[in-house]
């Protein structure tokens, strides 16, 4: 069986896979980097840590199968809106964030 081909010269598809994989590495790295110089309680940085590393996780390991899912709707002509994504990934940035300024101000 070929996979679906279309006739965007600039492969969006591929663009926005690559992109959410760029977005999962640096949250990967931010997570990771957050588990091993913020300050306070072991415990809780590493809860912390860990809840903020699964979706980047998640999106690195199912990346081959939501690209190809991308071009198969690209190809069929809908475009599939995946909003959970979006907020998820904005969500672990913001826990990050906050804990981070928590634990620093706290710390001090």
């Amino acid at each position: 069986m070929t996979p679906p081909t279309h006739g965007d010269p600039g492969l969006q598809p591929e663009r926005t896979s690559l992109a959410w994989l760029r977005t999962a590495a640096v949250l990967g790295a931010v997570a990771l980097g957050f588990m091993r110089f913020a300050p306070g309680p072991g415990i809780v940085v590493v809860v912390i840590g860990l809840l903020c590393l699964a979706p980047a996780l998640y999106l690195l390991l199912t990346a081959g199968r939501g690209h190809r899912a991308r071009v198969r709707r690209f190809a069929a002509g809908t475009a599939a809106q995946h909003w959970w994504r979006n907020v998820v990934v904005t969500a672990a940035v913001a826990v990050l964030a906050l804990a981070a300024v928590v634990l620093i101000v706290t710390s001090s």
